[in-house]
């Protein structure tokens, strides 16, 4: 995700997603000199996140605070459709 260039012209802002097993922790590089829409793009990662899983239901979310800023996202969910396991080969054995 990209904000407007400022500066430089070095506007990039790399979040990251990583799945925990029942949550889910949204970030950025830990050497990212933190930009005032970091919340936003966080929000916009999450979101992008639970639209290529549609079959989680987000559970409950809070944000992880540093010197006044929001830095991290994490957020629980619950599975509410599980896949067909008759389908998949491998679970037939």
């Amino acid at each position: 995700m990209k904000p407007p260039a400022e500066g430089n012209g070095s506007g990039k802002i790399d979040i990251h997603q990583q799945d925990m097993g029942g949550w889910v922790r949204v970030f950025t590089d830990k050497t990212q000199i933190h930009h005032e829409d970091l919340p936003t793009f966080l929000s916009l990662g999450l979101t992008e996140w639970f639209r290529q899983r549609s079959h989680l239901t987000m559970r409950s979310l809070t944000g992880v605070v540093k010197d006044g800023d929001t830095v991290e996202l994490h957020c629980w969910y619950e599975c509410h459709i599980f896949p067909n396991m008759m389908q998949d080969p491998q679970a037939q054995r």
